[in-house]
């Protein structure tokens, strides 16, 4: 039954948020966190990307937005290899030529064109800015914001189109074009593994806190000194004044409460009595 509290809301259709799909070999595994991990390294990744391309290519440029997808093909992706699996780079060519043009000091007014035409030939140097820009800022992103410490080579023999993450980073001032880092299902699941070593670390620390406000709980620890055993007649006899024959056991039991923890012996210091050469009950021998 649904709780008359909940509510309900309804789409048109069309108008709905964006949906994401959950595969049935995902389901256990929440792959819907990934974009939440991503974007609490916002502010890092900002900083970064702002000042490598401020130091290597002279712009002055900071991360605007993150775009999230999942389960993707993407085609001519330059590809890494990284001791966990395989990370994937794509640049769309409008912000290649915008980044060449800014780099060189040259307008943007004849952008346009070339723009239009993505359908010619890549040339040399476009070539060689885009590797560059790929190997630099996948290893800058890996390994200070995502996946400390990452190994990345170049693999130009993977023919890999199916990720299982694509992550689209827009620029602000090039409103043309995003780079684009796709990660495969090993990587995915490795930035899961961080988000699991948090929870288990807070659990460590309720768990830490929880002993140590334990440990300190009061207890009172009572030392049965003698015992004499009677009858109910010899009882009712007692008066003021009488002696009672008592003898001490060389050790004594100890009790938390009605449970017995320990025995010790009594021994005396400066006219005090106290407890000393302590056994665990269950270890110790009485006559």
């Amino acid at each position: 039954m649904r709780s008359q509290n909940s509510k309900v809301r309804i789409y048109p259709r069309g108008e709905h948020p964006p949906l994401m799909n959950l595969e049935v070999n995902k389901l256990g595994r929440p792959y819907h966190k990934v974009p939440k991990i991503v974007q609490d390294q916002f502010d890092q990744l900002d900083a970064v990307i702002g000042i490598y391309f401020l130091k290597k290519f002279r712009v002055n440029t900071a991360l605007q937005n993150i775009d999230f997808q999942m389960d993707v093909c993407q085609k001519q992706a330059q590809i890494y290899r990284t001791e966990t699996g395989n990370i994937g780079f794509y640049i769309a060519r409008p912000l290649l030529l915008q980044i060449l043009h800014d780099y060189y000091g040259l307008s943007r007014d004849g952008l346009t064109a070339n723009v239009a035409d993505e359908s010619s030939a890549i040339t040399k140097t476009e070539e060689r800015l885009q590797i560059k820009l790929a190997s630099e800022l996948v290893e800058l992103i890996g390994n200070v914001a995502l996946f400390t410490p990452l190994s990345v080579t170049a693999d130009h023999a993977a023919l890999i189109t199916q990720w299982s993450y694509r992550l689209d980073f827009q620029l602000e001032g090039y409103s043309s074009g995003v780079f684009t880092l796709l990660l495969d299902s090993a990587h995915v699941d490795r930035l899961l593994a961080g988000l699991r070593q948090q929870s288990n670390g807070l659990q460590s620390d309720v768990q830490q806190s929880t002993q140590a406000q334990f440990s300190t709980l009061p207890v009172r620890l009572t030392g049965r000194l003698a015992t004499v055993p009677m009858t109910v007649a010899e009882l009712a006899k007692l008066r003021c004044g009488d002696l009672l024959p008592v003898s001490l056991a060389e050790q004594v039991p100890l009790f938390v409460g009605q449970q017995p923890l320990f025995h010790a012996a009594v021994c005396e210091d400066r006219g005090k009595l106290f407890f000393a050469e302590f056994n665990v009950a269950s270890e110790a021998n009485h006559d």
